[in-house]
């Protein structure tokens, strides 16, 4: 369940770019969004796991003290963590090693970041002369009512089921808007084919990146020109990651794990309890500061997102020993430095 305020702002402000501050499009703007419909061996990453979305913060939560338990413990739970919403293999032995990853997000920044489609190259192409002319522009599937479908061949012949082997994003769009934010922000969203249980919330994914226009490239992964990230990630069992990643300044990710709406019963109710580092919770917060090298992480188990007001029993309050509402860590420790942000 999203409780950031600064999640829900920019999102919000992510979503609708596109159909505001393009008055100053000009004559000659366009959108160039087309069908796009690929067909992959496997949706599965091994190879230039380096470029993947995590891969940074994966390898940053090694603790410094290697003969810390609590701490080796604590680093595993976060790996653990993000396995299950980003469908990550690894291995500890003899090293440590991030082996693949499969999921919407990292196959479309792959896709995107290695110019493997015409059409995505055609998008970036037509931002970067928008930002050399100073005016707004925009790629945008949704707005040309195009589809964006990616098929696994090699999950569809193992009769896995449709949400493993066909991938649609609703949404997947670079807008530039140089009379308001002077900044190019891309939007990519996944939701889950096939059919769920009803009264269950459909898996579904959606990142936002802001960069700066002035290092904006026409190909590549374009990390240089990153500033900001934040996204959100469900899967099945009312599951939530939201996360918000600053590139610049601060230099930190910020990753909330919780119920959804539904499985909070819109935040009255505590979510679904998950194994961590040995103990059993049910909301997780992790706070990773790459200058310092300093983790901290907030729990929680049995407390809702939101309980009565006591002093008005109709409304309720943000819950303060939600794990999401603590000011002070439940634990910390210090990482090894990885050389990744620092």
């Amino acid at each position: 369940m999203r409780h950031s305020c600064l999640f829900a702002a920019i999102s919000f402000a992510f979503l609708s770019l596109g159909g505001c501050g393009m008055e100053d499009t000009g004559p000659s703007a366009f959108n160039p969004a087309t069908n796009v419909d690929l067909a992959f061996s496997s949706f599965t990453l091994t190879e230039e796991i380096d470029t993947t979305l995590f891969y940074d913060l994966f390898a940053a939560v090694e603790p410094a003290d290697s003969s810390d338990a609590e701490a080796q413990a604590t680093a595993a739970g976060i790996r653990s963590q993000l396995s299950a919403f980003l469908g990550l293999k690894y291995s500890t032995d003899p090293e440590l090693t991030l082996e693949s990853v499969r999921n919407p997000l990292d196959l479309m920044r792959r896709v995107v970041g290695e110019n493997s489609v015409r059409n995505f190259n055609d998008g970036r192409q037509y931002i970067s002369s928008r930002i050399d002319n100073g005016l707004a522009g925009e790629y945008n599937n949704k707005t040309n009512g195009v589809y964006i479908r990616f098929s696994d061949k090699g999950a569809a012949e193992e009769g896995l089921p449709i949400s493993q082997y066909e991938w649609i994003y609703p949404i997947v769009k670079w807008v530039y808007t140089p009379g308001s934010s002077n900044r190019v922000i891309r939007i990519i969203n996944w939701v889950a084919s096939g059919s769920f249980a009803e009264g269950t919330t459909r898996p579904s994914a959606t990142l936002g990146t802001e960069s700066r226009p002035r290092d904006f490239q026409p190909f590549g992964y374009n990390d240089g020109a990153r500033l900001h990230s934040e996204g959100s990630i469900v899967i099945e069992g009312e599951r939530e990651m939201s996360f918000v990643r600053e590139y610049e300044g601060l230099n930190t990710d910020s990753i909330n794990i919780d119920g959804t709406a539904i499985g909070t019963e819109q935040g009255v109710k505590e979510g679904p309890e998950f194994s961590f580092a040995g103990a059993t919770v049910d909301c997780l917060k992790i706070e990773m500061n790459y200058a310092t090298q300093l983790i901290e992480l907030f729990t929680s188990r049995g407390e809702p997102p939101q309980i009565m007001d006591p002093a008005n029993p109709d409304q309720t309050i943000s819950n303060p020993a939600y794990c999401l509402n603590l000011e002070s860590p439940t634990k910390s420790y210090q990482t090894k430095q990885t050389g990744l942000r620092m």
